[in-house]
């Protein structure tokens, strides 16, 4: 069996895939960090109908963001082409391998991260989910956080921030000025009490959960990713037989093989859906509850 990995060199993910599933095959990984490398080292592609390429049974994409020398350009436009190609290879390859077992597939990857999206399809199939507004007008924020509190979000956009994150965080909407919120829209929710928070990793049809105790600490109340590990217990946790079924059906509407959901419990024990990630990560998890996430992730792509 041949698979193919599409990430970056220092991507632990990828690495903990690579390891697992090179006991049982043959794994072959394009890294698009090519700052480091002369343009001599770049990897060779092949696709093309009629073109004899490799033929790989499971592809695994995690994050295959890329990187370039800016000094091997003449110009702009030359750099922007170069960035373009490289981001189609994902395309390419998906294209030339339609029966191969693809986590996840680049296309559902794109499609998926809508949360709007997600938030339709997440009240269609039963959850419960949290008030949202994607605006850039603020008296129309203005009336929608009334009487309410309100974070803003980053939300799924699928761009690479060079290692920074943008944290949910609570704002006071009287301090936002009408140009300032023009000039971008963003992404406001009703902020919702926690009692706890899930992280729930859905891999085929299997579901494996984790209870994050995000309210344990001052520092992790609002968004549990403002890491507090210490101070942050992590444990398993058990869906029941609904919320776990609503989970697989919600990752398979989505087109994925494999999806992350961040979910919470209010404080009255309400389970509030919130966002599913194709591309998630999961080592720090496994670390500490001993989930076996990457062993269940790679038993399926190698269709044990």
């Amino acid at each position: 069996m041949k698979i193919l990995i599409l990430s970056r060199s220092e991507n632990g993910h990828a690495d903990l895939v690579q390891s697992y599933c090179a006991n049982w095959a043959s794994v072959d990984r394009i890294n698009f960090d090519f700052d480091k490398k002369p343009p001599s080292d770049l990897p060779m592609i092949l696709c093309g109908n009629g073109t004899l390429s490799e033929e790989y049974e499971a592809v695994f994409v995690h994050h295959p963001w890329i990187k370039c020398n800016p000094t091997w350009f003449k110009d702009d436009i030359e750099k922007k082409l170069f960035l373009a190609s490289w981001d189609s290879v994902k395309e390419w390859y998906e294209a030339q391998l339609p029966n191969a077992t693809w986590v996840n597939r680049p296309s559902a990857s794109v499609q998926s991260r809508n949360v709007l999206k997600q938030l339709r399809l997440a009240q269609g199939i039963g959850f419960n989910v949290p008030e949202t507004l994607f605006t850039n007008h603020l008296e129309s924020l203005q009336v929608f956080a009334r009487d309410s509190k309100v974070v803003i979000k980053q939300g799924n956009l699928g761009i690479s921030i060079e290692g920074k994150r943008i944290l949910t965080s609570l704002i006071d909407v009287g301090s936002i000025g009408k140009e300032m919120l023009q000039g971008c829209p963003c992404l406001f929710q009703k902020y919702l009490p926690k009692q706890f928070e899930l992280r729930v990793h859905v891999i085929g049809d299997t579901v494996l959960s984790c209870k994050i105790d995000s309210q344990k600490s001052e520092k992790t109340r609002i968004d549990w990713r403002n890491y507090d590990l210490e101070n942050t217990p992590h444990e398993v946790f058990e869906l029941d037989d609904d919320t776990r079924k609503k989970c697989v059906d919600i990752v398979k509407k989505l087109s994925l093989s494999f999806g992350i959901i961040d979910m919470i419990v209010t404080p009255t024990g309400e389970t509030v859906f919130l966002e599913c990630n194709s591309q998630g990560h999961w080592a720090w998890i496994e670390e500490m509850t001993k989930l076996p996430i990457t062993k269940t992730l790679c038993d399926y792509i190698l269709k044990k």
